[in-house]
């Protein structure tokens, strides 16, 4: 719970000394601007903090520049190669700075939930640009082909495999996870995106998984899942799925995350032998002990083997009040007098807890820019909802469609076990069906422009790209319903 006693990092300097001998660029618009405004935010993290007031303000200046950035902006066919992976190394480096400094200062006012704030958009923004830069040295510079299988889970070099200097003589790869490890990664659906950006703030990050090793030296990882539930499954399962993004943490005390990781897991395998998994909790309520989501076997597994002493992690997800409807959908017991009281424990917070040491992060460089369209449409989404009173409206196709699937899945048709769970409900269905219908259609529009910009379109691109969109299909649908390619799936109150 994001409490009014936060321990919560102060990483910029009140006084401004910084700023009369380092100049911040008005604009980013060359390599050697973009350079600078890395190398600024490096040298402000690394300085010394003197006091909270301007924390969210000057942090604020940074993501600014980071977040308008677009992609004729910066000359970045200029950069060699070498300029590509120092770029994405020096970024890297920065935000381990910041995670590190997260647990020096504590903040008893609205500051301190300000800088927070402001502390994940930075890192938001600066995983984005990484994620260019990895693009253009992938495909531009390295001539290799956007294959998702030409890339393995934690194997591979900078400047898509970087290992935090503090482990780099411990951690080289996967053969090097150790029992109680987290690993925090990025699935490829529009459900995916839709848990990254569920909260107050925007993530990269959709699923948690622990990792144990049992007493024979064999890994496994304990993970939930929406289509099958609570499951034990190898580690070379987990690396073979390849997802857009992994990132993993090791937790302070090392012994008691071994404890963790063993508890959830013996928790959830013995269900699991007997043919009926722990069910996926679609509430997110990680204070029941009935279903359990991914985050929460983390959390379970720290509750358990503490004696419910360890609380993971320091910050938990909020939510805003105009996204109530789609989480009541998705299943959540949220209304207008609780959400504001009402907290979770969201995949991405796991970054933001300093217990946590950030050890390693690798990313797909074949799914980037998929996960980074979803993302861009997700962010709309909700920001539609928030703004105009947008809600899913399935047709009638998609209602037949859900209920015979909710239906057929009351029958023991082994097709659907691994698709449908058993506690979903018919409108959860719709609303994913539709999900998928709209983001497909937005996608598709993402896809035509940057094939007419010929270059990679950045998150502000594509937020105008989809605004317009959203007005021609408004238009469309009001002139005319049938005429509309989208918007009748998913538009605003009447």
């Amino acid at each position: 719970m994001l409490k009014r006693n936060l321990l919560v990092l102060v990483i910029l300097l009140s006084s401004c000394t910084i700023y009369t001998t380092l100049r911040m660029p008005a604009q980013v618009t060359t390599k050697s601007d973009l350079r600078n405004l890395l190398n600024l935010l490096k040298v402000e993290v690394d300085g010394p903090v003197e006091s909270t007031k301007d924390c969210a303000r000057r942090l604020d200046a940074f993501y600014q520049r980071l977040f308008r950035l677009k992609g004729s902006d910066v000359a970045l066919n200029d950069l060699t190669g070498e300029d590509l992976k120092d770029m994405v190394e020096l970024s890297f480096e920065t935000r381990i700075v910041i995670k590190n400094r997260m647990n020096q200062l504590t903040v008893i006012d609205n500051n301190g939930l300000a800088c927070l704030t402001k502390i994940r958009d930075t890192f938001r923004a600066l995983r984005t640009m990484e994620d260019y830069l990895v693009e253009l040295y992938i495909f531009n510079e390295k001539k290799l082909e956007r294959n998702p299988q030409n890339f393995t889970t934690f194997k591979g070099e900078s400047p898509f495999f970087l290992v935090n200097k503090n482990f780099a003589d411990s951690f080289e790869g996967v053969e090097d996870l150790e029992s109680g490890d987290v690993i925090l990664s990025r699935g490829n659906a529009y459900s995916s995106a839709a848990i990254a950006r569920i909260g107050e703030t925007d993530t990269n990050f959709s699923h948690l998984s622990f990792v144990y090793e049992d007493p024979n030296q064999k890994q496994w990882t304990t993970e939930a899942h929406i289509e099958i539930g609570n499951i034990v499954m190898p580690i070379e399962t987990h690396i073979e799925q390849r997802n857009a993004r992994s990132v993993l943490f090791r937790y302070e005390d090392t012994r008691m995350a071994d404890r963790a990781s063993e508890c959830i897991f013996n928790k959830v395998r013995e269900q699991q032998e007997t043919g009926t998994n722990i069910q996926y909790d679609f509430e997110m309520n990680y204070k029941d002990d009935k279903r359990i989501f991914c985050s929460e076997v983390i959390y379970k597994g720290f509750q358990c083997a503490s004696g419910g002493k360890i609380d993971v992690p320091l910050y938990k997800t909020k939510f805003k009040k105009t996204t109530v409807p789609f989480l009541q959908t998705l299943g959540l017991k949220l209304n207008e007098s609780n959400v504001e009281s009402f907290d979770t424990f969201g995949p991405g917070d796991i970054e933001y807890d300093h217990r946590f040491k950030l050890v390693a992060e690798w990313r797909n460089p074949a799914k980037m820019e998929d996960s980074r369209m979803k993302d861009a449409i997700l962010t709309k989404l909700f920001e539609w909802m928030e703004d105009y009173g947008y809600r899913f409206k399935p047709p009638f196709n998609v209602k037949t469609k859900a209920n015979l699937a909710w239906v057929m899945r009351r029958f023991p048709i082994n097709s659907l076990k691994e698709k449908f769970p058993l506690n979903m409900k018919s409108a959860q269905l719709d609303m994913f069906f539709t999900l998928d219908m709209v983001g497909e259609k937005l996608q598709a529009r993402l896809v035509e422009k940057q094939h007419e910009a010929a270059r990679p379109l950045t998150p502000i691109e594509m937020y105008d790209i989809l605004e317009d969109y959203r007005l021609q299909d408004l238009s469309k649908y009001r002139k005319r319903k049938r005429s509309s390619e989208w918007i009748r799936y998913f538009r605003p109150k009447r």
